[in-house]
């Protein structure tokens, strides 16, 4: 058996003396000459800023292993800080993220840039900036997003591990889309800031898209913190049991469900086969499986996510039309950004606050209807696999709606993103709703489509504070042989 080469082993070769930092940073190099113009997953790499970095991080846990950046809020100094956005494409990084200080603490050296839309918005990476993303099961369709180039740059093969980042499941739909491990954990535990210590008002979360249960858990091990200034926190994890993570004996109670979040979306036949394989698996090894009802209709959440992404784009790009002395002007950003700008300066305080309070409201319901009776919840992760790169996800009505979004009034301008986003939301109902409540959800790769041959993946739920029971359940399935993974890591 072809031993899996993910971070840790590589980790290894370097601590056995096999390869030397120097050699896997100049291999990757070569790997992205190679690889990236095929899928588009890397729009920046400077191989001597790297070098440099490199003789500052050889020490840590991950010592020696180069890790692309997401090109969207973790930035190290010198380097781009675009955001996906042609408005900020000359901007460079005059600091690093609190995140990013944390990864060259735990010895990674951060080297290369990975796609991502505009501002993050979208499960698909398209930015006018870069250009489109590709799966690299198949280059005609999408490896998802917003972390999209991080999931190609390692189904590809050309890094064993990335960083990216989930507001809205954007770390578990590229996983998805991708063959891959993708861990949105629980709110509070990532750094934070500098500039900023809310993101999205806790919804988003910085982690890594990885192809072992162990490269994961010993991410978490060295990336999770407490800081005085978040507003969010949560007590660390026994970095012990993290870093040799195995599967428990412990039986577990474990609910799944195949129905659909939103009402009026449907889940294809494929999810539900890729639920089933896994609750089928888990049963036969003793632990006890419930199918329950979906928690509750998330057509108000997602409603309540769209206003918030409003709300924070107006904030975040006040700065800048304060700096040039004038508002953003329609043909500067991308229309789905324009429309959220126009959209974000209307709602009010008392919106703000009923929003985040529906948020709360949806955590209890899950506690109630879920954690206090299981462990584990399962869903899939997508209702459906990656789109294709030439479907048109924006009905021409709902595109002329955008354009025209300030002659709009407020209900027509939250009716037009609303339904600008829903042919996207009808392939990604699940992942959002964890964003809003705090909790930790793991999309583990278990499933390929024999149609398409593109996989899908499942989402192991759990409560608040949960990670190592979902840690340990995937290393289970890991164990089992469950997991399907990209080619690069299977031959």
């Amino acid at each position: 058996m072809v031993e899996l080469r993910d971070a840790t082993y590589w980790v290894e070769e370097i601590n056995r003396g096999r390869v030397s930092p120097t050699e896997l940073l100049e291999m990757t190099a070569e790997k992205i000459e190679r690889l990236n113009p095929k899928y588009n997953a890397i729009v920046a790499s400077d191989l001597e800023r790297a070098r440099q970095d490199l003789k500052q991080t050889k020490h840590g846990l991950f010592a020696g292993l180069p890790l692309p950046l997401k090109m969207l809020g973790q930035s190290h100094v010198g380097l781009p800080d675009t955001a996906g956005s042609q408005i900020f494409k000359d901007n460079i990084a005059s600091n690093d993220s609190a995140f990013v200080t944390k990864l060259m603490e735990a010895g990674f050296t951060p080297f290369g840039q990975t796609n991502t839309p505009e501002f993050g918005f979208k499960n698909i990476t398209d930015p006018k900036l870069y250009g489109p993303t590709r799966n690299v099961w198949n280059p005609a369709y999408y490896s998802g997003g917003s972390s999209g180039g991080a999931a190609s740059a390692v189904a590809a093969g050309i890094y064993p591990m990335a960083a990216g980042s989930d507001g809205g499941g954007s770390l578990r739909i590229p996983a998805s889309f991708s063959g891959l491990l993708g861990f949105k954990v629980t709110r509070g535990r990532m750094p934070q800031g500098p500039n900023g210590f809310r993101s999205w008002q806790g919804a988003s979360t910085s982690g890594a898209l990885t192809v072992s249960v162990r490269d994961m858990a010993r991410f978490l091990a060295v990336s999770q913190t407490v800081q005085e200034a978040a507003p969010y926190q949560t007590p660390l994890l026994p970095k012990d049991r993290l870093l040799d993570i195995h599967e428990s004996r412990k039986r577990l109670k474990i609910a799944f469900s195949l129905a659909t979040p939103i009402d009026g979306i449907e889940v294809s036949e494929t999810a539900k086969l890729a639920v089933q394989k896994t609750i089928g698996y888990l049963g036969e090894q003793g632990h006890e499986i419930v199918e329950v009802a979906y928690p509750m209709d998330t057509r108000g959440l997602i409603e309540s996510y769209y206003q918030m992404n409003a709300a924070e784009t107006a904030a975040m790009l006040r700065p800048y039309e304060q700096a040039i002395g004038r508002e953003v002007a329609v043909d500067e950003i991308e229309p789905l950004s324009f429309a959220l700008l126009n959209v974000g300066r209307k709602i009010s305080a008392i919106n703000y606050i009923e929003i985040l309070n529906s948020w709360d409201q949806a955590t209890a319901v899950f506690e109630e209807r879920i954690f206090n009776e299981f462990d584990i919840f399962i869903t899939p992760t997508s209702a459906q696999t990656a789109p294709k790169i030439a479907d048109d996800l924006v009905p021409d009505t709902v595109r002329d709606a955008i354009s025209n979004i300030k002659a709009l009034s407020f209900a027509e301008q939250t009716q037009a993103i609303s339904a600008y986003f829903e042919p996207s939301l009808a392939i990604t109902p699940y992942p959002f709703t964890a964003n809003l409540t705090g909790q930790p959800v793991l999309s583990v790769p278990v499933f390929v489509d024999q149609q398409s041959g593109l996989p899908q993946g499942v989402q192991l739920w759990g409560a608040k504070n949960s990670e190592i029971t979902i840690l340990e359940l995937a290393k289970e399935l890991e164990n089992g042989g469950q997991f399907i993974l990209p080619a690069a890591y299977r031959s």
